[in-house]
């Protein structure tokens, strides 16, 4: 009996904290996603993945609404875009665009959370998604025993699309302040060439109540 006390006692607790709860979250994520081929004459995109890190806030509005924004920065990754029309100075030139690409972007939203211990996250993020490539090279690879660099001057490309992201995860509540969670998220990203991203962030979270 006593066991079924304190155990009512403490969820009482964990329930009545939710509600003006005010988190700090930090995560690092396996990103894998459609990488849009900068200057092509044709839309194409090559399959790429990477690192990222994610810094975020959440505040709760109710014991299971919490509103969010968030902010993520991918690292560089090199990407190849094989059998390419790359149209520069009116002119077509057939080959392989190399370049260094990196993302970075913020998004706000809303998620519901149900559970105690574990928590349910489902919820909508939306914002803007910032691409810079960088270090262009389109290479004549016509001749796969000796590939030339075609020589063009090719200046860097960025791409600025608008974020649609829906949230399903688990998080774990290890004390009465501080979590840990997986996030797994998609990204729809339209603007321009139409893209898409996966991600998959393990999270930590420092929780203060006002």
């Amino acid at each position: 009996m006593r066991l079924f006390l304190v155990l009512l006692v403490l969820i009482a607790t964990v329930a009545a904290a939710d509600r003006r709860a005010l988190s700090v979250d930090v995560a690092g994520s396996w990103n894998g996603g459609a990488v849009p081929a900068p200057m092509a004459a044709n839309p194409k995109s090559t399959l790429g993945f990477g690192p990222a890190i994610w810094l975020g806030a959440r505040y709760g509005l109710s014991h299971h609404l919490e509103a969010t924004a968030t902010g993520f920065f991918e690292t560089p990754t090199t990407m190849f875009h094989n059998g390419l029309t790359l149209r520069s100075g009116g002119s077509d030139f057939v080959g392989t665009l190399q370049h260094s690409t990196t993302r970075f972007g913020g998004l706000v939203g809303a998620r519901y959370v149900f559970g105690l211990v574990w928590r349910v996250h489902v919820g909508l993020e939306v914002g803007l998604s910032q691409r810079l490539n960088t270090q262009l090279l389109m290479i004549d690879d016509r001749d796969p025993s000796a590939p030339v660099d075609y020589g063009l001057m090719l200046p860097n490309a960025s791409q600025t699309q608008f974020a649609i992201s829906p949230v399903l995860g688990l998080e774990w509540q290890a004390g009465d302040h501080f979590s840990f969670a997986v996030l797994p998220r998609a990204q729809i990203l339209v603007g321009g060439a139409l893209s898409w991203a996966v991600i998959v962030p393990l999270q930590f979270s420092w929780s203060w109540f006002l």
